[in-house]
């Protein structure tokens, strides 16, 4: 794992444990190659000349050198796993809605993580439910719909923003997309478009992230110490 960043380390981490049972099946493909140990029994009772021409097959730096590559590839896969739990065990233990907000917004864009997005998703429907509930202003239907719309794209725009520091859906695409008059957006939309951004940068994030990012020091740390040994 390249260990730069908390978010970076969500998603390197559930990469690994969601393709763990490929390097598993490495490991049967490997048992299940020739086994050539009778040959090599057998050439050690041939005549001296024959004997190290049989055995020159199996040079024993050729042997080593693949060894010892091999070896290091399934050190570095395991060293990865184990890091791997210890981020997804910091992850796993954040309240929601902390956790699915972690696991969504920086885990692998996969089928698997539909789950926490729809967690997710639920809990922001609901918080901007509650906040319709305590201010003083009334909403047509309408536009209570065009503005969960608008928090919703102002989640994922800061998602991809926080990653690759581009703005997915600025604001004249979401006006575009949603329908909505260009006179009515500071009145109506801006102010939700800000807090939400807000809401993800300085209460997500900032709940969530910390956890994560002291895993992240402490193993880095734990690689420097080896490094100096």
């Amino acid at each position: 794992m390249k260990l730069t960043s908390a978010r970076e380390a969500i998603h390197d981490a559930y990469a690994i444990h969601l393709t763990s049972k490929g390097f598993e099946a490495n490991f049967r493909a490997e048992a299940k190659k020739p086994d050539f140990t009778n040959y090599l029994r057998a050439a050690h009772r041939c005549r001296d000349g024959i004997r190290e021409e049989k055995l020159a097959e199996f040079s024993p730096v050729g042997f080593y050198t693949e060894d010892k590559i091999l070896r290091e590839n399934n050190n570095r896969q395991v060293c990865d796993a184990v890091e791997a739990g210890m981020i997804i065990a910091a992850v796993e233990a954040l309240p929601e809605p902390f956790r699915s907000w972690a696991k969504w917004a920086y885990g692998p864009r996969t089928e698997d993580m539909l789950p926490e997005q729809g967690r997710f998703f639920r809990w922001l429907d609901q918080d901007v439910t509650n906040n319709f509930g305590e201010i003083d202003r009334v909403y047509r239907e309408a536009t209570m719909e065009k503005i969960r719309d608008v928090v919703a794209y102002a989640v994922l725009d800061y998602r991809s923003y926080s990653v690759n520091d581009r703005h997915l859906y600025p604001v004249n695409l979401i006006i575009n997309r949603i329908g909505i008059q260009r006179q009515n957006w500071k009145r109506d939309f801006e102010p939700w478009h800000a807090y939400y951004w807000r809401v993800c940068d300085s209460y997500l994030d900032k709940t969530a992230l910390p956890a994560v990012a002291s895993v992240v020091l402490r193993l880095r740390y734990g690689r420097d110490e080896l490094a100096k040994n």
